[in-house]
């Protein structure tokens, strides 16, 4: 479906672009921005560890998600702003990869992805308004849990749980004016996010701790309209 609307929204903006005449950014501006994003995640996986004994191969991969998304963005200047992003949460499916492809889903988790950047918009008096950006992501993530597949990989009733991360967010992306206060939006963003995933498992013998970490590195593709104050 955001194939789809992408395509259709790059046709529309192509053929109106330059038939709309430049209204300028200006300092104090708030332009809000409200589409869809969706989350495609770049697993890169290291091994479970089990009680200490690292399983070489025992990998994860997590799932894509697409939610509504909100960012505001303040002109400091004509070209220069600052951006926070929110979301509703976004949710992911946790599978095995590697040696444990063949144990399907092993749980899942929920995050929000607060962003905060600095933008630099390369022609804010044009209809076409194309911007740059750099900032930190802080990845809440919550409501994880393991299912019956993790239960009978490690032995037993097992409890997960994911360490918060934060990292650095690159953007580009662009504003299509159809009026003075009303545009299309396009933005993509490359975002650092770490699961470090801690494991607890009742087992016959005891309680084992496992741990796994991954790096998800999702491009993060938005769609939508925006309004200009």
């Amino acid at each position: 479906m955001l194939p789809r609307l992408t395509t259709s929204l790059i046709a529309l903006l192509a053929a109106s672009a330059f038939s709309i005449s430049a209204m300028a950014q200006d300092p104090g501006d708030w332009l809000i921005r409200v589409g869809l994003t969706q989350v495609a995640t770049d697993t890169d996986s290291g091994d479970l560890s089990v009680g200490g004994s690292v399983l070489e191969g025992a990998q994860i991969k997590v799932g894509n998600d697409a939610q509504p998304t909100i960012n505001v963005s303040y002109m400091l200047t004509r070209h220069i702003a600052i951006e926070a992003l929110a979301a509703l949460p976004f949710s992911h499916s946790i599978k095995g990869d590697g040696i444990l492809e063949g144990a399907g889903k092993l749980g899942s988790t929920k995050h929000l992805p607060p962003t905060v950047s600095v933008q630099y918009h390369l022609r804010p008096n044009a209809p076409l308004r194309p911007y740059l950006g750099i900032g930190l992501n802080y990845t809440n993530f919550f409501s994880s849990s393991g299912t019956e597949a993790l239960d009978a990989a490690l032995g037993g009733p097992s409890s997960l749980s994911i360490r918060d991360s934060f990292g650095l967010a690159l953007q580009v992306g662009a504003d299509f004016a159809i009026n003075d206060w009303l545009f299309f939006n396009l933005d993509l963003r490359y975002v650092q996010i770490e699961a470090d995933a801690r494991i607890t498992t009742q087992t016959a013998d005891g309680e084992v701790g496992s741990r796994i970490k991954a790096d998800i590195d999702p491009l993060v593709f938005s769609a939508g309209i925006g309004f200009r104050f």
